[in-house]
């Protein structure tokens, strides 16, 4: 039992560390701490109390610790994962969510005023399951229907391996511990340290692999945000200095080609020339440098997301034309969202950019747009080359780069695009396979685009 008291904090441990604002790993990560808690009970009460037993008062104390964290185990555990479920699932509203919170506590106390912890506590497993096995079956059902119902296979997996880690372990924890005690075989429970071995290894390798609860991207993106927070202030620094000493060679250059000309040195002024343009370049890869890496202003307007679309894939119609791609617009639905419509286009042309140089020798673009109840999603599939999976894990880094021209790609598109979603509380999730194609999806918030136009407009 002290081993699964382990396992269990661990696990809520590793889910608070990582992502503490995520509701949904909180209620996780009550879930384990809650299931813990009763192998603690079983290690004070076999192995730390009897040490105590000539101690009278000490043997009080752990008494009541013993029944404390039983209490804990039997019927918070229950309670603290159907709010997991509930806001893993996002199918009911937070103000809900905390109207809920009171009204299924409900049971919990009615078991501590009919049942008293202390000086013995007693759990009638008959009369707890009427609402135990609910609240745990309910919970299974939200995690399922929120993995059947997500479109993006990136979090899809995601979705796959929480249910994988959570729903057998819950099965098995609630028939050893009720069922199994309804029918009089008290010692199926002690069994329970193996499903928390299973439950352990499980969150682990999601964790680092797939993510789960949504943690991994969080570990992933915080890094990230750290770099591009790092790479603005330095870019800026470099811009600066880069700034003075460019103005330095077009003030000289200038004053030798005036002097080259009124001389009458044709090659004087025309290695002159060379300099000035060598500037003039410099001067714009700066400029394109700093517009991608500065820390963007939003001006929030309220647009038509198929206005947005249709305005990038015009601008890059004869690129499209040329390279033989075929745009297949299934956009139904007809939403708005609250956005800065100039950094939002040009993420968009980004993209589409990106497809376009994936299929040089043709393919299709096909762009689609969908809702569910807190995002606006839209979503770009080509069928291009793909993403290798040794380069996928880099593609949000700044200054990496698979295009062949480095001196036209300086690889900070899609850190650009990422800085700008996440700056309107989006989110940009990739899915590519080598030589088959790469999906890229987009979600914007609809609370978050109606909060950020109050604010515009107040």
């Amino acid at each position: 039992m002290l081993l699964l008291w382990i396992l269990m904090w661990m696990i809520g441990i590793l889910l608070l560390l990582a992502d503490f604002k995520n509701t949904s790993a909180r209620w996780a990560s009550a879930t384990t701490f809650c299931g813990g808690v009763g192998g603690l009970s079983v290690v004070i009460g076999e192995q730390i109390k009897p040490l105590f037993e000539s101690n009278s008062d000490v043997f009080q104390y752990l008494l009541l610790a013993e029944n404390i964290t039983a209490f804990v185990s039997d019927y918070l555990t229950p309670y603290s994962f159907i709010f997991f479920g509930l806001s893993y699932s996002e199918m009911v509203p937070r103000k809900y969510i905390r109207i809920l919170q009171y009204f299924l506590f409900i049971p919990v106390i009615g078991m501590i005023m009919f049942y008293p912890i202390y000086p013995t506590f007693v759990v009638p497993y008959s009369l707890a399951t009427f609402w135990v096995v609910p609240y745990i079956l309910a919970g299974i059902i939200l995690l399922i229907w929120s993995y059947i119902m997500e479109k993006n296979p990136f979090t899809k997996r995601s979705r796959f391996y929480t249910c994988l880690a959570f729903i057998p372990t819950m099965i098995y924890a609630v028939t050893t511990s009720y069922f199994l005690r309804i029918m009089d075989i008290e010692e199926g429970w002690r069994y329970n340290y193996w499903i928390a071995l299973f439950l352990f290894v499980v969150s682990i390798t999601s964790l680092f692999r797939f993510g789960l609860v949504g943690v991994r991207l969080r570990v992933q993106r915080q890094s990230l945000n750290y770099s591009i927070q790092q790479l603005t202030a330095e870019t800026s620094v470099m811009n600066h200095g880069m700034k003075n000493d460019l103005g330095l060679i077009k003030l000289y250059g200038e004053k030798i080609k005036n002097y080259a000309m009124t001389t009458n040195q044709v090659n004087l002024q025309s290695d002159i020339d060379i300099i000035l343009q060598m500037h003039e370049k410099m001067q714009n890869t700066m400029m394109r440098i700093q517009q991608q890496t500065k820390d963007q202003k939003l001006y929030i307007g309220e647009y038509r997301v198929v206005d947005m679309v249709e305005r990038c894939l015009y601008q890059s119609k004869a690129k499209l034309k040329d390279s033989g791609i075929k745009v297949m617009n299934s956009m139904k639905c007809d939403l708005t969202i609250c956005c800065d419509r100039l950094l939002i286009e040009e993420v968009l042309n980004n993209i589409v950019s990106n497809a376009i140089e994936a299929m040089p020798s043709g393919g299709k673009l096909t762009i689609s747009m969908d809702e569910n109840r807190r995002n606006v999603l839209l979503i770009f599939k080509d069928t291009g080359t793909g993403i290798s999976k040794e380069h996928f894990p880099r593609i949000l880094e700044p200054f990496f780069s698979t295009k062949s021209n480095p001196r036209e790609n300086f690889g900070l598109g899609l850190s650009f695009c990422y800085n700008v979603i996440n700056k309107h509380g989006g989110k940009i999730d990739f899915y590519s396979k080598n030589k088959k194609g790469t999906t890229v999806y987009l979600a914007f918030p609809k609370k978050r685009g109606r909060v950020l136009w109050k604010r515009f407009v107040s």
